[in-house]
């Protein structure tokens, strides 16, 4: 599957990743321009100590998003900022969102829902968000798959509000948690962050295990 990500979706998960090794939350994201360049990216740093220049850490605010967000030239015109494009493993959550659409972007694409916190309902709560004409695309599914395997590990080992975080996931994405538990359960991940894999490994081996559970009849195809 890796093979035919585009560059942003890579960048997104190869964020996602470090922020998992690094002890933060799992989630990446990269801003694009209007010829598809990733211009910024950013990865979450809530947990750690230190951050790259531009970004923040160690603070309940340091998102993924919000870390892509700062790295960017605010200062341009509107016209050039409505091309860009931001693209993130996770909804956005109110937080986010707010500072995505206050930034002036707003073309938004997420890999996996946040039943719980994602927030890009919000693009027609009011006159001011309507008038942004907010274009936002997701979830993607496979994808969808793959971020909540690495949520899922990481939430049973913080303990995260595990029981309400993850009944809320399963709603939508139940092979997604189901994958992730037995991951978590077998250490897959920690072995993968020791023996130093490369987001691209990880995620094939996600996708291959789904396949393998279609194959098998234990989820429909």
């Amino acid at each position: 599957m890796w093979h035919t990500l585009s560059e942003p979706w890579k960048e997104c998960f190869n964020q996602a990743w470090l922020s998992y090794c690094n002890g933060s939350f799992p989630i990446g994201a990269v801003i694009v321009d209007g010829s598809e360049n990733i211009i910024s990216k950013g990865r979450n740093t809530v947990y750690e100590t230190e951050a790259m220049p531009n970004e923040i850490c160690n603070n309940k605010i340091a998102h993924a998003e919000i870390n892509a967000i700062l790295k960017i030239n605010n200062l341009e015109t509107n016209a050039m900022r409505k091309e860009y494009e931001l693209y993130s493993t996770m909804e956005p959550c109110p937080l986010c969102f707010g500072a995505i659409v206050m930034s002036g972007i707003t073309n938004i694409h997420y890999a996996a829902r946040d039943r719980l916190v994602g927030a890009t309902n919000l693009k027609d709560g009011n006159a001011y968000l309507q008038g942004k004409n907010i274009n936002i695309s997701g979830p993607h599914k496979e994808l969808e798959i793959v971020q909540f395997v690495l949520k899922t590990d990481f939430v049973l080992r913080r303990g995260h509000s595990v029981d309400r975080l993850l009944q809320t996931w399963e709603q939508d994405c139940p092979i997604g948690i189901a994958i992730g538990r037995k991951w978590y359960e077998t250490n897959k991940l920690i072995q993968a962050k020791q023996e130093k894999k490369d987001i691209s490994t990880i995620v094939d081996e996600i996708i291959a295990e789904l396949e393998a559970l279609k194959e098998s009849g234990g989820i429909k195809k």
